[in-house]
């Protein structure tokens, strides 16, 4: 199942995250495209992580557009350093997280969303750089502890046009550690079976 993006299914007073989604949307389907597959698989309810690949500075963006619900995302804590920059990631439900240490604070933050029934997205490399990736555990340690439904999702670019995979949800079957080791080693496995040849075709962006 494929879709352009759609205003998303967001609270009352989220009203700038409206506005940047309408904004941003046309941005990106009229400069570059955007083609959106297994949107069927996200939740609409209840809450959810929305864990996905990072390449890209544009992948936040394009993740929250293709994402039918209000997606909170953690971000780096660095975009947080200007007063407007923040002001606005705030707005639009985003909040930071330290990616050099385990940043108890964004952990508690993120629980703290989705016991409220929200969806949170993660990049659960971690980081875009080729150099630094490796699978955390994060991600499946969220909706390990919140019952959360763990949503796979692939993001890659076929020439300029943006496409983003969601996959069936992943759920956590008990509390142990093993659990969370194995559910990321799942969420790993499902994202590259996504992206499959899909990964040598997307071009490096010097964006974000």
């Amino acid at each position: 199942m494929t879709r352009p993006p759609r205003p998303p299914l967001v609270p009352p007073g989220t009203w700038l995250y409206r506005l940047a989604f309408l904004v941003f949307s046309l941005v990106v389907r009229v400069v570059y495209g955007l083609r959106v597959h297994g949107v069927e698989h996200v939740p609409l309810s209840g809450s959810c992580v929305i864990a996905s690949n990072h390449d890209s500075g544009w992948d936040p963006l394009v993740v929250a557009l293709a994402t039918p619900r209000y997606l909170q995302f953690m971000a780096k804590r660095e975009l947080f350093g200007k007063r407007l920059v923040a002001r606005v990631l705030r707005s639009v439900g985003a909040f930071p997280v330290d990616r050099g240490r385990n940043d108890v604070g964004a952990i508690k933050e993120a629980l703290r969303r989705l016991g409220a029934g929200g969806s949170v997205g993660v990049f659960f490399e971690g980081t875009r750089r080729p150099e630094a990736k490796s699978v955390m555990g994060g991600a499946a340690y969220l909706a390990q502890r919140t019952e959360a439904a763990l949503v796979p999702t692939a993001i890659w670019r076929e020439g300029r046009r943006f496409h983003v995979r969601f996959g069936a949800p992943l759920r956590a079957r008990s509390r142990s550690r093993e659990e969370v080791a194995t559910l990321s080693a799942d969420l790993s496995q499902r994202v590259r079976a996504m992206l499959g040849d899909n990964s040598s075709t997307r071009p490096a962006s010097n964006a974000g």
